[in-house]
């Protein structure tokens, strides 16, 4: 083997390992994502903390944590009291 092909080799070798660790490390991060969702649905389910104080714990702006509570199917703490005028107008038509 020359010089040549034994550092092509020793390049292959080494962008396999940093591959592989890159999987792992992805692979981790899925998981983690995973428990801390399921973490923050449990605390809104349970009203334990309000959508704000879990913003200020998670990595994650507060829209984020908004539409993880709205896939799980968590109520909002307040109902809309905004109309459209859109609706108002509706509304009063009928």
């Amino acid at each position: 083997m020359t010089a040549t092909e034994k550092k092509q080799q020793a390049a292959r070798e080494k962008l396999t390992e940093l591959g592989a660790a890159y999987e792992t490390a992805e692979e981790q991060l899925e998981s983690a994502r995973a428990a801390l969702n399921e973490g923050i649905v449990d605390v809104l389910k349970a009203r334990t903390l309000g959508p704000s104080e879990v913003t200020r714990l998670v990595p994650y702006e507060r829209q984020h944590v908004g539409r993880i509570s709205k896939a799980a199917g968590i109520p909002p703490l307040r109902e809309r009291t905004v109309v459209s005028a859109k609706k108002a107008a509706e509304s009063e038509a009928s």
